[in-house]
């Protein structure tokens, strides 16, 4: 269980430098700087050092009253860490080389295990996932219903484990089809798990549910994936991809497997020869660097290799990419519980592409692309997976 005493090297590291306040997404959209991580590392600093005379003058830094109340500056904090996207931006800057991408998830498990989070508009995301074990609270023995239709077929020695996700399973069901396609065209023996995959738990790390991970979810995928003799596992999430490769490691998690987006894994299928892009369609399309994928676990370049394979696609860049990308506000929570701060987030990202002369706008993040269509004003663009893009071309 996470302590506040864990966080005490990390916090003296920290100078106060504010390097990390003007590429924080929600800094710039709320304008306060408790919304930025040097805020938040101050009101912690003053916690951990609180003194006799602080509590005598009943100075602003104590977390609970006499009473053993919540206080309304902890309450005020607890919000404060909850305006994040997780997006990674403050880790790619910080000069300590603190790791804030962890760090903040972290505080917010310690903030719902002293019961101070999650925020309102993150109980039901929490809820979902104890109870169906999907993050949209469906049916999850129905996770598998789109599997026939898109012509998939299991075999009993896969090559590779097709990790759906979430979202591409309940939500966004082309971007699962469009996956099966490509697996099926490099005649790639795959399976998925259908009922048996569990949300793996990327977006519930975010909003402080790092401790039903480790404990629940990450044990059960493991135990699943590992029961398919697959020697790999593929998705087209970035965020599970995140979940995969970076949280379930840092959780003490070692999957015995390769783990691969699904970008990489295309590049590895063309290098192989075992798969081919015969159809040419002619448009011009700009890549939103989805944050989990790329500036946190640092495969920007993989959709964009792939992407140099798709006859007729011309590839503009948008000014703000790979590290220096701009978050989406889709992510960590802040949809659900800052909705305008998030719209205007994704339209200044509309607004970059369209700017470019892109005709489409691709990314690896179900959840961005679903957000990005939602609030779509004037000339945006549509967005697309990177999975949907390439299955057009085959």
């Amino acid at each position: 269980m996470v302590k506040f005493s864990d966080f005490s090297e990390d916090l003296h590291a920290c100078n106060m430098c504010g390097y990390c306040v003007p590429v924080c997404p929600p800094y710039q959209e709320i304008g306060w700087e408790s919304a930025a991580p040097r805020g938040k590392v101050y009101f912690m600093k003053n916690v951990e050092m609180r003194s006799p005379l602080d509590r005598i003058l009943r100075r602003p830094t104590k977390m609970r009253d006499f009473a053993g109340r919540a206080t309304q500056e902890a309450l005020d904090f607890t919000r404060a860490v909850y305006e994040c996207t997780g997006c990674g931006a403050c880790e790619a800057v910080c000069h300590a080389e603190i790791p804030f991408d962890g760090f903040w998830d972290d505080v917010k498990e310690w903030l719902v295990n002293e019961g101070y989070g999650p925020l309102p508009e993150h109980r039901q995301m929490l809820k979902n996932v104890e109870t169906t074990k999907n993050l949209p609270g469906k049916d999850n023995e129905r996770r598998g219903d789109w599997f026939k239709e898109a012509g998939g077929v299991q075999s009993d020695q896969p090559e590779v484990l097709f990790w759906v996700g979430c979202a591409a399973s309940f939500e966004r069901q082309s971007i699962a089809k469009a996956v099966v396609k490509i697996l099926n065209a490099g005649n790639v023996r795959y399976r998925v798990l259908g009922r048996e995959e569990w949300c793996s738990g990327g977006p519930i790390a975010r909003i402080g549910g790092g401790d039903y991970v480790k404990k629940t979810l990450m044990p059960h995928n493991m135990e699943a994936v590992e029961g398919t003799g697959a020697k790999a596992l593929v998705t087209a999430c970035a965020e599970c991809y995140r979940a995969w490769t970076k949280d379930y490691r840092r959780y003490g998690g070692n999957p015995p497997f390769a783990v691969f987006h699904i970008s990489q894994y295309i590049e590895k299928l063309v290098k192989e020869k075992r798969l081919k892009f015969t159809k040419k369609l002619d448009r011009k399309v700009t890549l939103h660097d989805a944050c989990q994928l790329g500036r946190v676990c640092g495969q920007s370049e993989p959709p964009r290799n792939a992407m140099k394979y798709l006859q007729g696609v011309v590839q503009l860049e948008m000014f703000h990419n790979r590290d220096t990308t701009l978050c989406s506000g889709a992510h960590g929570g802040f949809r659900e519980a800052f909705p305008q701060e998030a719209a205007s987030l994704a339209a200044r990202r509309q607004a970059e592409a369209r700017d470019v002369g892109a005709q489409l706008m691709v990314t690896t993040c179900p959840r961005a692309l679903a957000h990005m269509n939602e609030v779509k004003r004037g000339r945006a663009l549509d967005v697309v997976d990177l999975a949907e893009l390439a299955a057009e071309h085959l």
